[in-house]
């Protein structure tokens, strides 16, 4: 078994991979591979010259009260089948970790596994039920861009910290999610869940709440720290363990799953 890093003539069997692994939507595929593909932050594993497994270690940052430090975010972590149960992962895992002088982040798709290998949860969310309406009515919302989604994020996670979001990031998540928009605040929508929802003070609260109340939703994901958590009532909230990392640095920083 070969552990390197990837070649660019790796390019068609690490999209297979992450395609037959991930059973993929082809247009995510190639948005993802045209935008984020970079080789030397790519591990692989090699078994008689077949790339049998890999993870994408994406060159990001963390912001935490104003300032910014590199990170590395695992994606596209998978191994075939047939390879799996024999540590083949875990060596990706380990030697990703001593190629950077930084602290690695993710989001787990198996928590107890990456416990298992140096990882722990750096923060959670609180998840609220929210009163299904009686009739759902359309209302209006505020124009979101690129710029308002992330001052929004920026300030709302400003002093636990949170991994920092390109115009790209951006994308990823506003093709992937219904987007609710008010004056400082914005939901992400999915299966009749808001699984992000930032909001800057008190009336963008209530503001967002009457638009949840309104589009049907029954669960929303917060912040700890928001004012929606405030008019809820924090006894409510369910914690929901987040993103993790492999340095104590990073306690309290909020990291959510994004490309």
């Amino acid at each position: 078994m070969i552990i390197e890093r990837a070649k660019p003539s790796d390019y068609q069997d690490l999209k297979q991979l992450w395609l037959i692994v991930f059973d993929e939507e082809p247009t995510f595929l190639e948005h993802f591979f045209a935008t984020r593909i970079s080789y030397q932050d790519i591990f692989v594993a090699r078994e008689d010259g077949r790339l049998v497994s890999a993870l994408h270690a994406l060159p990001l940052h963390y912001c935490k009260q104003g300032k910014e430090y590199p990170t590395s975010y695992i994606v596209g972590a998978a191994t075939y089948k047939e390879y799996r149960r024999r540590g083949i992962m875990g060596n990706l895992l380990e030697a990703t970790r001593k190629a950077y002088d930084h602290p690695i982040t993710l989001f787990p798709a198996l928590r107890s596994f990456y416990e298992a290998n140096g990882y722990f949860t750096t923060s959670s969310v609180l998840s609220f039920t929210l009163e299904a309406a009686k009739k759902t009515r359309e209302k209006p919302t505020t124009k979101h861009t690129f710029q308002n989604l992330d001052a929004i994020y920026r300030s709302a996670t400003r002093e636990e910290g949170a991994l920092v979001r390109d115009e790209e990031a951006w994308t990823f998540l506003t093709d992937g999610y219904e987007v609710l928009s008010v004056e400082g605040g914005y939901a992400f929508l999915s299966e009749g869940k808001a699984v992000e929802t930032m909001v800057l003070d008190t009336n963008a609260a209530e503001r967002m709440l009457s638009l949840l109340h309104d589009r049907g939703i029954t669960e929303m994901h917060t912040l700890a720290s928001s004012p929606l958590v405030t008019l809820l009532g924090r006894e409510k909230g369910v914690p929901i363990p987040m993103g993790m990392s492999t340095s104590e640095e990073l306690q309290g920083v909020y990291i959510a799953e994004q490309y």
